[in-house]
């Protein structure tokens, strides 16, 4: 599964229909290929949609599959041979029944048996494991996606009815594939106190937590812990040097309760957005985030963070979130990194970003062309940001010879599987070169949509970490 990544559980608590498992048993087993194609449709048609409910997979897992193979054809995949060790390292690290991120556990054979179609048919469709960067667009560090030969193998597998083969058959495993944590937890800044999130369904909430160290240090990691992933819909921290604290002390005073609102950015506004500094950012799919050897965000004494929480909290049975930030630093001083959004300032303010009511395929895209002026500076990862409505993100570099550099393409965007792509060959921008980000969505509402905060609004904008002068 993702990177750090978490289920919401409003998606991992679906339920089949109560009547389901009695409908699937009487259904007949005897469709293996057919079947498999025609479930492998359904969830191409809907893999542009954030979630494809559970009780569907259940369905057509309750179906099962059998058939008859030509004595001339080779024997089939086995779990033992050739199935349980692409498992074992490509999704057992969420689907499993020791705390996995989902309640469908594949780490034993008569589990992942059950769900063998359903499995197939996601594979088949590229929508698991959830790496959504489009192949041969850039290569990244992590990268937990399957092989083609991967896939056709578990394909085959289950078109052959998912055989068990011979447990003394069992091929070795390679150790799971496990997100990027950190080597160690230096300073734990939490929110000061529990906070329910209120609004109709958007809770802008800023929270002043206080920076513990009286010495210059430099932060070379981080980890944004989200409290209750049931609410929360992302959280930034601002890093606010010491000559400006007062007065966000005093927007925390001038509200009563826990913290203040802070619609847009920490200040209030879309300003303080693009003009705080970021100790990094969580949204679904995010994890730990360690910095190049040598780099570092700096943080002076007497600074404080705010933690800007966004809560999506529709429905009157909300419970409490303290969410928390787990830094590692270091004393000595190190090379300036930076939090870049690649972002069109008219769009922040309601210009030019506009997506009809009823719509399909709406297209906008924005550019920016490096100056001679403009600080160099080296990409060292990116990651896309849309909300509920996108459908396809494009963030490439045109470079001054006429060639370019495809950063990331996500042909099928996953609001709720958004993740950090680390480049295994980090991207200097020079003077010349034109940063471009093409987004595309489907507005299925009766309303019109522009870029807003909201959980109905919508965004179009890259994240990237980067080190300046040439990294």
């Amino acid at each position: 599964m993702g990177e750090g990544a978490v289920i919401p559980a409003r998606l991992a608590s679906r339920a089949p229909p109560p009547d389901l498992p009695q409908q699937a048993a009487h259904m007949s087993p005897s469709r293996n290929r057919a079947l498999f194609s025609a479930v492998t449709e359904i969830v191409q048609t809907f893999s542009h949609i954030a979630w494809v409910p559970v009780w569907m997979f259940f369905l057509v897992s309750s179906m099962g599959t059998v058939g008859c193979k030509a004595e001339t054809e080779p024997p089939p995949p086995t779990w033992h041979a050739d199935v349980r060790p692409i498992i074992a390292q490509s999704c057992v690290h969420c689907h499993n029944t020791e705390g996995g991120l989902t309640s469908i556990a594949l780490d034993t054979y008569e589990d992942a048996h059950d769900w063998q179609v359903a499995i197939g048919a996601a594979v088949a469709a590229r929508t698991m494991p959830p790496w959504n960067a489009e192949e041969g667009c850039n290569r990244y560090e992590d990268d937990f996606s399957l092989a083609q030969d991967e896939i056709d193998t578990i394909v085959a597998w289950v078109e052959a009815g998912g055989p068990e083969g011979d447990r003394d058959d069992a091929a070795p495993t390679v150790d799971p594939w496990s997100p990027p944590t950190l080597d160690r937890v230096d300073i734990t800044l939490q929110m000061p106190m529990p906070y329910t999130a209120k609004g109709s369904p958007d809770d802008y909430r800023c929270f002043i937590v206080e920076w513990p160290a009286e010495d210059d240090l430099w932060v070379t990691a981080f980890e944004i812990v989200p409290d209750n992933t049931d609410v929360v819909h992302h959280v930034v921290p601002f890093i606010i040097s010491p000559e400006d604290v007062d007065a966000f002390r005093q927007m925390d005073a001038d509200e009563e309760g826990e913290g203040y609102t802070c619609y847009g950015g920490p200040g209030g506004d879309v300003l303080t957005l693009i003009q705080t500094r970021w100790l990094g950012s969580w949204t679904p799919g995010s994890g730990a985030m360690a910095l190049p050897d040598g780099h570092g965000l700096h943080i002076e004494p007497g600074s404080v963070i705010v933690m800007q929480m966004h809560y999506n909290a529709p429905g009157d049975d909300v419970q409490p979130d303290q969410s928390a930030i787990n830094v590692r630093v270091e004393a000595e001083a190190h090379k300036e990194a930076q939090i870049y959004r690649w972002a069109e300032i008219p769009w922040l303010f309601g210009e030019g970003m506009d997506i009809p009511a009823n719509t399909v395929g709406v297209e906008h895209t924005f550019s920016y062309t490096q100056r001679d002026f403009d600080k160099t500076y080296t990409i060292h990862t990116v990651m896309p940001h849309m909300h509920t409505m996108g459908r396809s993100i494009d963030i490439r570099v045109f470079h001054p010879d006429g060639t370019e550099t495809c950063l990331l393409h996500e042909p099928n965007y996953d609001f709720d599987w958004q993740r950090t792509y680390w480049l295994k060959e980090p991207l200097t921008i020079e003077e010349g070169d034109v940063s471009e980000v093409h987004c595309v969505w489907d507005n299925p509402t009766d309303q019109d949509v522009q870029w807003g905060e909201g959980t109905v609004d919508e965004m179009c904008l890259a994240v990237l970490f980067v080190t300046e002068e040439g990294g």
